[in-house]
């Protein structure tokens, strides 16, 4: 991939929020169609029909639920025959087949965990699909080390899964961030800066993030086109290629590819400010 120009950047997660939902159709602006998504694929098991019970678009639904998915601290969704099935973890989260009377009284009897955890866990999650940003790829990871060097510092995530990518950012943006190991933050990558090569060989340095993964959507037109790709760890990345460029690399439905990220492409955001020091 030939190197690009670009002065990496950071913000905090609480610059781009806002209350309602960030992919919602036209004049629904009152309603929270995301987590309603969420809520229907669990319920009726079907993108298809989950989307027509709603009212959007198939499409919109799938980019909406594949933004949640990597948003969420376990894959909620995963792909199958070019559709979407909520995991286990999706149907424990979102589901609402339970008693809520008997919820409810279990979270006013124990606010220290069970219920109270739960509530917690779904609000939190929910709050994050209030970002917006352009950045197709969100994704929630966990910081595992940060190595600082006087004018640059190199941290590394943990997408889940044992998926982990390098960031390479200014040693100031490290500490304003306040990026310790152990800390949650947001990776944001515009499809455009993933470079997708067919098979499973190729190098992965600090500079040049590749994640391992298959190929389970593709959608183009004469001339652009856009591929998602599975991750061992059941988070979905997107790149934008041209037809030709996927024509020559012999890019299909179910083929292993890897996704080479630069490191210096990948903007690091937090829920919120750290504390003053």
């Amino acid at each position: 991939m030939e190197p690009r120009t670009c002065t990496t950047s950071v913000m905090k997660l609480l610059d781009i929020t806002a209350i309602e939902p960030f992919l919602m159709p036209a004049g629904r602006t009152s309603s929270a169609i995301g987590p309603r998504l969420l809520e229907g694929l669990v319920r009726l098991g079907s993108l298809h029909d989950v989307a027509t019970s709603l009212g959007v678009e198939e499409d919109l639904a799938w980019n909406y639920l594949v933004a949640a998915n990597n948003l969420s601290d376990s894959p909620l969704v995963k792909p199958l025959a070019e559709t979407l099935t909520p995991t286990l973890h999706g149907r424990r989260l979102l589901g609402r087949s339970e008693d809520m009377t008997s919820a409810f009284q279990s979270f006013l009897d124990a606010p220290g965990g069970g219920a109270f955890r739960q509530f917690q866990l779904r609000h939190q999650f929910l709050q994050r699909l209030g970002a917006r940003t352009s950045a197709r790829n969100q994704f929630y990871c966990r910081v595992l080390s940060v190595r600082r060097e006087r004018v640059n510092a190199v941290v590394m995530l943990g997408l889940g899964g044992g998926d982990k990518l390098a960031a390479h950012i200014t040693a100031h943006s490290a500490e304003e961030l306040a990026l310790v190991g152990g800390r949650c933050c947001h990776a944001l990558i515009d499809p455009g800066w993933v470079e997708v090569r067919s098979g499973t060989q190729s190098e992965e340095t600090m500079r040049h993030n590749c994640l391992h993964g298959k190929v389970v959507r593709l959608l183009d037109d004469p001339v652009d086109a856009e591929v998602a790709i599975e991750l061992a760890g059941g988070r979905i990345v997107l790149a934008a290629m041209t037809q030709a460029e996927m024509t020559e690399k012999h890019i299909r439905v179910g083929e292993p590819v890897c996704a080479v990220i630069q490191s210096s492409q990948i903007i690091l955001a937090v829920d919120q400010p750290p504390a003053s020091r």
